[in-house]
């Protein structure tokens, strides 16, 4: 019964705007494969998903939203019928010119801070567009995106702001702020009075606190020659959280990236694993890509990470050819190693209407030197059926073989319709 009125919801404010377009995509899709449950009993599983995008546009006003719903058809699940709501947003551009505004759950992105709220966010340029200035703020969505508003707000919001601005021609510098809190659910404890009576206790913890202030530059330093840095710094611990500098250049057909990085372990103030001690880590990657001819790629990374007392290595060589593509990757050192193949080819047929793919996996692992080695084995065939450009159906058949599956073999079906229509 929620879920028909959240639908209704979401129609009827579409259906009253005077809407001058209306776009969106459905899909339909399934998921099937057999599982064992706690007692080693078989289990089979058809997992089944809808997922809605709908966008309705009028003048200088907008409304979207993506949402999911999803059900086992096979096996009962708990959590079932089970609703993600991503995004529901109501957008007013140019409000008098000089503000736009966006208010309901909808992602962030300004900077250092980046999440799913239930809020609003405010934009606005000044200075012929020099200046760009963006403010948010609302309800911290966890991961299971559903519609909850029951905790306090203070303890469970996410608000930050984002300044960017070009001092000079080819540099864009950007200052950041965010401070998200989440709070954690309360639970009951058993505890002993003066005469050893047991009794119950509700605890509520303090909430989990991440508050960060980052600055960004960007600077063209020749018309193929790019240099980006970044830095992070953790207001409540009080520590540099992040340093990163990129280099990018293209001379021609040739690519080449260069990256170092600094990071320190993420952690929310006030939980618990804010109590233990941590270190950080120093990257240093560099990478080449080279155009051989029009539809043959090559590419190549190598990345050296420093831990405290040790460190890890790890590289990657590939190539593509129009409809074929393979990678191999390479790990070792303190972080464990592993070696992995990837093949995979997909070959339109004339007018596209048909797009079979086939691709294969081949990888082995060890987490030390004295642990033993692993493989994993797996491969999938699909097939993509395109009669029109506004529909197209999804088969594919997967394959896995590891030491905890023997032979796993699993379906996936998707069909999606896209639509586009001007009412006015």
């Amino acid at each position: 019964m929620r879920l028909r009125l959240f639908i209704l919801l979401l129609i009827l404010p579409v259906a009253q705007i005077s809407a001058q377009s209306v776009m969106g995509r459905l899909t339909t899709s399934f998921y099937g494969w057999q599982g064992r449950d706690a007692n080693d009993a078989k289990l089979n599983f058809m997992r089944g998903y809808e997922n809605m995008q709908l966008d309705a546009n009028s003048g200088n006003f907008s409304l979207g939203t993506n949402f999911q719903l999803s059900n086992d058809f096979a096996s009962k699940i708990g959590t079932d019928p089970e609703m993600r709501l991503s995004s529901l947003v109501l957008r007013a551009r140019h409000i008098a010119d000089a503000v736009d505004i966006s208010v309901g759950r909808q992602f962030v992105f300004a900077g250092v801070g980046n999440g799913i709220i239930d809020g609003a966010d405010l934009k606005s340029s000044f200075l012929s567009a020099k200046v760009n200035a963006q403010a948010y703020g609302g309800y911290n969505v966890v991961e299971t995106r559903k519609l909850n508003w029951k905790k306090n707000l203070p303890n469970n919001s996410f608000f930050g702001a984002q300044i960017t601005g070009n001092p000079l021609e080819n540099l864009l510098v950007g200052l950041s702020y965010m401070n998200r809190r989440r709070e954690p659910d309360a639970f009951t404890v058993v505890r002993l009075d003066s005469l050893f009576n047991p009794y119950l206790v509700t605890l509520q913890s303090t909430p989990y606190v991440e508050e960060y202030a980052s600055i960004d530059a960007n600077y063209d330093v020749l018309p193929n020659v790019n240099v980006y840095g970044r830095g992070d710094y953790d207001v409540n611990l009080e520590r540099l959280s992040r340093a990163e500098l990129t280099r990018i250049g293209v001379l021609s057909s040739l690519y080449v990236t260069a990256d170092v990085l600094h990071r320190e372990a993420r952690l929310a103030y006030n939980s618990i694993f804010a109590v233990f001690n941590s270190n950080s880590t120093q990257e240093v990657e560099g990478g080449v890509e080279y155009e051989i001819a029009p539809s043959v790629r090559t590419y190549a990374r190598y990345a050296y990470v420093d831990y405290k007392d040790d460190n890890s290595q790890r590289m990657t060589i590939g190539g593509s050819y129009e409809f074929v593509s393979a990678s191999f990757t390479r790990n070792f050192g303190f972080a464990g190693e592993m070696n992995g193949l990837a093949i995979q080819a997909t070959y339109p047929l004339p007018d596209r209407i048909f797009v079979p793919m086939i691709a294969a996996g081949y990888g082995s692992y060890k987490i030390s030197p004295e642990a033993e080695t692993n493989n994993v084995l797996n491969g999938s065939v699909g097939l993509t059926y395109r009669p029109v450009p506004f529909l197209s159906a999804n088969i594919q058949t997967q394959y896995t073989q590891n030491r905890l599956y023997n032979n796993d073999v699993r379906i996936f079906l998707n069909v999606t319709y896209w639509f586009n229509s001007k009412l006015n």
